[in-house]
């Protein structure tokens, strides 16, 4: 399996082990990075003669057990058949079923040596450890001699072929990996082997990780490891909601990076995966099919978190996928928005956020099919040319329209797929987004963050300076035609420089063009409905005062007859897509609080393309370079997770 890996030299693999040759307390090799990494002083390897670390560059560590050791070692000891008699076994990931006993006792902690405890004793509850008492009752100092970390996980994690009480210097203090609870070393040695008081619970996140003896090696899997739950876990438990967390590396400023090691450490290695392709993703839900009440956590933007639900769409039934909640790292993170899990990245906020998972509500999303179809134009082009004429004289074709072979265009003419969950949009708003696109994808390093990127998102509207000052002397009328349930609306287009397809209420960034607020099938209050009451009149009045009357925009019913009480509520998940329009000082206004131009809600859109079109769907621009139609249908939901307010 691909996720994860990543070669550092032909003789060795970063990430986790997915290859047969993965052993159940197989490390996961990371580069050493003095940024994101835990402090270390020395080589882990036993027979090391240059222990201190001294060059990063030569290293590497365990994203799991944080271990640091020279590559040279790993390299010269892989083919060695008992690797652990020189380098510290990893806490357990999966389990061999080849080689495990059936009598093998689950859930105990794993221990790490630390210099001193932060926290107090689980067992004496206290930080200093002055006199004990041992179970003859005899006293003893903390200078007795003490056992290693590694003898002490043989003893409670049954891997006594692996111990070596040689693998890490003496200390007096233990941290569990699973649970991160520490304790003094001799407190711990006085427990009895057996006592099932003291079995590890996994701390925090017991809800959410994936315990090791749950993923087991099958020889017939297409990856040879499958999870399933022991005899003795109850799978009525909803509380118990394993995570699968598919992370972009790339999001929001290259965070990715700093999540995907953080995460190695709190939870299991093998429920953390970076997003590379379809594969990739499927996989990783072929692993945990079996695995009842499974949930997935996208840290990524939209455009990531469309990428995953279209491939759940594509692997399980409508309804029936685990339902997905959001870490944000994109720019815009509309349908995080939405979800209740914010609008921007927060490193504090990240341990919270997991464990809030287990208790998120799941609800249905709707979903849209878009599909192309070859446009025959006949008398459409004459009707282009007579509507051009009437601004010719002040304006050109917009510059989206006219410069067909900009580079920006050239390298992106397909949409990525063929299915959206927030948004779709043509014209004016597109173009800008996918010069930023474009701009990204050659130049990562100057995104390294949501605020900057959105300061270079200005930088670039600029460059569209003439279509924003003459915006009275032009609009989509005549390069597109737009159909809602079979009726032609293209005339309530008018004076639009930006046509959109909105599924959620939550566009460009957390404006709410079609409610101004996010809508809710909880009763609005009276106070609440009465503040929404007075913005609209506001935003009338500002209009009225802004635009002629022959301009200002009123809601039609599919009739054409004045019908504004027909608009309903927007909701997620009622098989209605809210269409709505904006000019170029409205994609300002928006962001202030007023609302765009509503045209419909309806089942099915068809827009037929005249001209070339800049398009943006879920966060993925792309360019339509000739005459085509694109057809919008509903095409079944998933389940999101909603974040449950507190």
């Amino acid at each position: 399996m691909s996720s994860s890996v990543m070669k550092l030299e032909p003789a060795l693999q970063l990430g986790v082990d997915w290859s047969d040759r993965a052993h159940p307390t197989s490390h996961c090799w990371l580069s050493y990075c003095s940024k994101t990494s835990l402090p270390a002083s020395r080589c882990a390897y036993l027979s090391c003669t240059i222990s201190e670390i001294m060059n990063m560059e030569t290293c590497v560590e365990c994203g799991s057990c944080t271990i640091v050791i020279h590559i040279d070692h790993i390299i010269n000891v892989e083919n060695v058949a008992n690797i652990h008699n020189y380098i510290p076994p990893c806490r357990p990931s999966f389990s061999d079923t080849a080689t495990a006993d059936d009598h093998i006792e689950h859930d105990h902690h794993y221990w790490s040596s630390i210099s001193k405890l932060l926290k107090p004793c689980m067992l004496c509850k206290r930080k200093t450890l002055l006199r004990m008492v041992t179970k003859d009752n005899t006293r003893t100092s903390t200078s007795a001699p003490l056992t290693s970390a590694s003898h002490i996980n043989a003893k409670t994690v049954n891997i006594l072929k692996y111990s070596n009480k040689d693998f890490l210097k003496t200390s007096s203090s233990l941290q569990c990996l699973w649970c991160f609870k520490s304790c003094h070393k001799q407190c711990w040695e006085i427990i009895s082997d057996g006592n099932k008081q003291y079995k590890c619970d996994y701390g925090k996140f017991k809800n959410i990780i994936v315990h090791p003896q749950w993923l087991q090696r099958f020889s017939s899997h297409p990856v040879r490891i499958c999870a399933r739950f022991c005899d003795d876990v109850d799978e009525s438990n909803t509380s118990v909601t394993p995570l699968i967390v598919f992370i972009n590396k790339i999001s929001g400023g290259r965070k990715g990076e700093s999540i995907y090691r953080r995460l190695l450490r709190l939870l299991n290695p093998r429920q953390i995966f970076l997003l590379e392709n379809n594969d990739n993703i499927k996989q990783a839900l072929s692993i945990y099919s079996s695995l009842r009440n499974t949930r997935i956590s996208i840290c990524g933007g939209d455009g990531s978190v469309g990428w995953v639900l279209n491939v759940l769409a594509e692997t399980c039934s409508s309804l029936n996928n685990p339902p997905v909640s959001i870490c944000p790292l994109g720019t815009g993170n509309d349908l995080s928005r939405v979800l209740g899990w914010g609008r921007c990245y927060s490193a504090k906020q990240l341990l919270t956020m997991l464990q809030q998972v287990s208790d998120a509500q799941p609800i249905p999303l709707d979903r849209w099919q878009i599909t192309f179809e070859p446009l025959t134009i006949s008398d459409t082009t004459e009707r282009v040319r007579n509507a051009c004429g009437c601004f010719c004289s002040l304006l050109d074709h917009p510059k989206f329209v006219d410069q067909t072979n900009r580079p920006s265009y050239q390298n992106h003419q397909a949409p990525l797929n063929t299915r959206f969950t927030n948004y779709l949009s043509f014209g004016l708003d597109a173009a800008v987004v996918l010069d930023f696109h474009d701009k990204r994808i050659r130049d990562p390093s100057r995104f390294t963050s949501p605020f900057k990127n959105k300061l270079i998102y200005l930088s670039i509207s600029r460059t569209y300076f003439r279509e924003f000052a003459l915006w009275r002397a032009w609009d989509l009328r005549p390069y597109m035609r737009l159909i809602c349930d079979g009726n032609d609306l293209t005339d309530s287009i008018r004076h639009c420089h930006t046509i959109v397809l909105l599924n959620i209420p939550s566009y460009g960034s957390g404006t709410h063009p079609w409610s101004r607020r996010l809508s809710s099938k909880a009763l609005t209050t009276p106070n609440r409905q009465n503040q929404s009451d007075r913005l609209d009149q506001i935003s009338r009045n500002t209009s009225d005062s802004m635009f002629p009357s022959d301009y200002v925009h009123d809601e039609y019913d599919q009739t054409g007859s004045y019908a504004i009480n027909s608009i309903r509520r927007q909701d997620i998940s009622d098989q209605k897509i809210e269409v709505f329009g904006l000019d170029s000082i409205q994609m300002a206004l928006i962001h202030a609080g007023f609302r765009g131009r509503r045209i419909a809600q309806c089942s099915e859109v068809r827009i037929e393309l005249i001209r070339s079109m800049p398009v943006h769907m879920d966060g993925e621009p792309f360019y339509l370079p000739e005459s085509i139609a694109i057809n919008v249908t509903h095409a079944g939901q998933v389940l999101v997770l909603r974040k449950q307010q507190r």
